[in-house]
């Protein structure tokens, strides 16, 4: 059984990434739990430790009344859908990893509005820190994408070995099971040199033979601005799903995959980017 967490916060993107997780684990033996974490209000000048007890108590229980609420309305619509509910306290970002960790969640699936100018570089999002902190896969869904079939994923490469556990954790899922995928690498420095060649045709070999059976693509592009490569060929080719690999090492990630990438793309993507975190080989 795979075991989905859906962070919650009540709004338009978290509820549309729900909606959209509900599709995406269809045909799968999956567990789906709904999850909200709140920061209970404390102040020594707002009343006495009793009374603040009583209103993070009554907090909690509408919260759970509204959680419960989206609960029977999703398994109306979705009647073979497993789903539970779970209310915490605390930092969004810190319960969200500490959860996943405990529960051993096996994917998270979550919404993001984007973010541009100041906002993208001060702020950020909740969505961004899941993505560097958590030890389990995450799906990003933009606010105004609506669930439709999985035919075209488009995997930017380093041809690097862990993109197979990528792959290998993607198709569990039955919607993935006949996309089509599409392969990208893209060279900032102009001309490949020998051992990129090498390592792409070597790449390229290994991929056909574990995967006879799937349509690929490989493509390389030369740009020194991976965020924008990416997008131009999602629109060009008509991606459905980004898919990228993180591979964490100790000191930090792999500069094509660098968390500022991450960071980017999760702020401009219009369709749902599935990051991956792999351990370095």
């Amino acid at each position: 059984m795979i075991k989905i967490l859906l962070p919650i916060d009540f709004s338009k993107a978290s509820i549309n990434a729900i909606e959209y997780a509900l599709n995406f684990v269809s045909g799968n033996k999956s567990k789906l739990t709904l999850y909200h974490s709140f920061i209970p209000f404390e102040s020594a000048f707002y009343g006495s430790p009793e009374f603040r007890e009583k209103e993070i108590i009554k907090t909690e229980q509408d919260l759970k009344t509204e959680i419960e609420k989206l609960k029977a309305k999703f398994h109306a619509d979705y009647p073979d859908c497993m789903l539970e509910t779970f209310i915490d306290k605390g930092s969004e970002t810190q319960q969200i990893i500490s959860f996943s960790k405990k529960n051993k969640i096996d994917l998270i699936i979550m919404g993001t509005t984007g973010a541009s100018g100041l906002k993208e570089i001060i702020i950020g999002s909740v969505t961004v820190d899941i993505f560097n902190k958590s030890e389990c896969p995450v799906l990003a869904v933009p606010l105004n994408y609506k669930h439709k079939s999985i035919q075209k994923m488009l995997m930017p490469t380093n041809y690097a070995l862990q993109d197979l556990i990528a792959l290998k954790f993607l198709f569990q899922f039955s919607v993935t099971k006949s996309a089509d995928i599409h392969f990208l690498h893209i060279n900032p420095n102009g001309k490949p040199s020998v051992k990129e060649t090498e390592l792409m045709e070597a790449f390229k070999k290994t991929i056909n033979s574990l995967l006879k059976k799937r349509n690929k693509e490989f493509s390389l592009i030369q740009g020194d601005d991976s965020e924008k490569c990416i997008s131009s060929l999602v629109k060009k080719e008509k991606i459905d799903l980004t898919v990228m690999t993180t591979i964490k090492r100790k000191s930090f990630i792999d500069r094509f995959f660098h968390n500022s990438l991450t960071k980017k793309m999760a702020c401009h993507t219009r369709i749902p980017l599935l990051v991956v975190p792999v351990n370095e080989l």
